[in-house]
């Protein structure tokens, strides 16, 4: 029988999705792509997810799509919908209802971003049309109210404090709510209909912001020992592989002003979180719950790889590139993508030598 893989794409802007672009290349040359069966997305993860998930079958295809856009951005695009009259004058008035009610604005910048997504023949697709058969999907946001995740599945989509959303909802829509950054885009407002565990129907209206704000690894709807009581995703996974754009840990002047000193605050505890999702990964595979995990790291340092490569793209070339969705230089795209390409062929080399090939 195939092994059962679980691809878990991070957050991280435009070098999240070149990272991972990267790492999809060593996997289709690998021939391990078809043996997916369900990719969780973040942010810049979820739009790599859903534009290789939803996109075109072939991977060439899927791969010329995925660098075209990155080398255009999606910044401009965003102003140009955000600021049109018909778009500004939707959103002011939008903010000026929200001044009297406790509901939030109806139409945000973040729905310029829906916009641009669904102007894409990927974006436009209902959430449960899924390219490939035999893959499901799992793109990730926060809502704001109840604190919890809201995961868009090709299977189902959930959010735990309320139930199933009966709704059908667009690719779109999944990955703008996945990729609304919480500093850049205000969260973005649906009304949804839910189902939820005791058989009942009600409608919440979900506050959505960036996933990564809850998971920014994705790992967590791939963890093994997982209920289907507590959880409407639940996988059963041979081997995981986590593509982790992080920077790793580097060294930080203490902030002496309040607003830097929050930001690096926020930066350290985000920082636990995730490698608190790490050493569970890890411990699975120590204890067998999974017969392994390949964790794809963008700043792992590069004397800790197994093998010496010496062509290796240094991780001061990449790491600190930033996290949004301006247009990439070409050498910028290449250095990302080649990294993670090549951390990705050794560590499969070197921790899963029988798989695929």
């Amino acid at each position: 029988m195939s092994p059962r893989i679980g691809l878990a794409l991070s957050g991280g802007g435009f070098r999240a999705t070149a990272f991972g672009l990267g790492s999809l290349r060593a996997l289709h040359d690998r021939n391990l792509l078809h043996q997916v069966t369900v990719v969780s997305g973040i942010s810049g993860g979820s739009l790599l997810a859903a534009m290789w998930a939803y996109g075109p079958e072939r991977f060439d295809e899927f791969d010329d799509s995925i660098t075209t856009l990155l080398r255009a951005g999606l910044q401009t695009e965003l102003a140009r919908r955000a600021f049109a009259p018909p778009a500004a004058g939707r959103a002011i008035a939008s903010a000026v209802r929200a001044l009297s009610s406790k509901d939030g604005r109806s139409y945000s910048r973040t729905d310029a971003l829906v916009d641009a997504l669904a102007s894409r023949d990927f974006g436009a697709k209902l959430i449960t049309d899924v390219t490939h058969a035999g893959t499901e999907t799992v793109i990730s946001s926060t809502d704001m109210r109840t604190g919890n995740a809201v995961r868009f599945g090709s299977a189902l989509s959930a959010c735990s404090p309320y139930g199933t959303i009966l709704n059908e909802v667009s690719v779109a829509e999944a990955v703008a709510a996945s990729a609304a950054f919480p500093v850049l885009l205000p969260a973005l407002r649906r009304n949804y209909d839910f189902f939820d565990r005791d058989g009942y129907r009600r409608t919440a209206r979900l506050a959505m912001t960036d996933g990564g704000v809850y998971d920014n690894l994705g790992l967590a709807p791939l963890l093994p020992g997982r209920s289907t009581k507590y959880s409407s995703h639940v996988f059963d996974l041979d081997y995981i592989v986590a593509v982790d754009a992080g920077r790793g840990s580097t060294e930080r002047s203490a902030a002496r002003f309040m607003a830097r000193r929050l930001a690096q605050s926020f930066d350290i505890t985000h920082t636990k979180s995730q490698d608190a999702a790490r050493s569970r990964i890890h411990l699975a595979r120590e204890s067998a719950e999974v017969k392994g995990f390949i964790h794809v790291y963008l700043g792992m340092r590069d004397e800790r790889l197994p093998v010496p490569l010496a062509d290796l793209v240094p991780r001061a070339r990449v790491q600190n590139y930033p996290t949004n969705f301006a247009p990439m230089r070409a050498a910028d795209l290449d250095a990302i993508a080649i990294r993670g390409e090549q951390l990705t062929r050794t560590l499969l080399n070197n921790y899963a030598p029988d798989l695929g090939g």
